[in-house]
């Protein structure tokens, strides 16, 4: 699996000098986020699942990249796990969100109070829709990140062991 990892994901010295190192800068090139641990892997998957569920879809590669330089976890993992919205299934995934949040907030209208705000011009319904998608994609998001984070973290414990840098057994 690592061999199979390393040999296709997006390797650090192809990006020297290009644009994006320019922008970021030497921190591009920091270990962390390329090297290929429990917290890593976990942290990195965990972070581009949660941005997948949020409603940013044109720019939830960037925003997964700048997050996992930022939080120091796995870019190229990172960047995978925000394709769990893809073209097939975000409008399902939107629109489950949008159900979840609507219930969330009629059901608890203490928590959320939108009734001052809807009164306030004509993009009432426009800003109503947008919380509902943001409230349930936010709830969402934190669940999923939560289960894959700890899913992951399990079954690398389970496959390898616990090592003590936390990284595979070479073969």
């Amino acid at each position: 699996m690592k061999k199979w990892l390393k040999k296709n994901l997006i390797k650090p010295e192809r990006l020297r000098g290009e644009q994006i190192h320019r922008i970021v800068g030497d921190r591009l090139f920091d270990k962390d986020i390329w090297h290929i641990n429990r917290r890593s892997i976990a942290g990195g998957l965990a972070l581009g699942v949660f941005i997948a569920f949020t409603p940013t879809i044109p720019f939830q590669m960037l925003l997964s990249a700048i997050c996992a330089i930022w939080m120091r976890v796995n870019l190229p993992i990172a960047l995978a796990g925000c394709w769990v919205t893809n073209p097939l299934t975000a409008v399902w995934i939107y629109l489950m969100e949008y159900w979840l949040g609507r219930m969330i907030m009629e059901k608890l209208p203490w928590l959320f109070t939108l009734s001052d705000l809807e009164n306030i011009g004509t993009f009432r319904k426009l800003f109503s829709q947008a919380t509902y998608i943001w409230t349930g994609g936010l709830l969402i998001g934190s669940i999923a990140a939560l289960v894959v984070y700890a899913t992951v973290r399990i079954l690398w414990y389970l496959v390898w062991g616990a090592s003590p840098d936390d990284t595979p057994p070479q073969p």
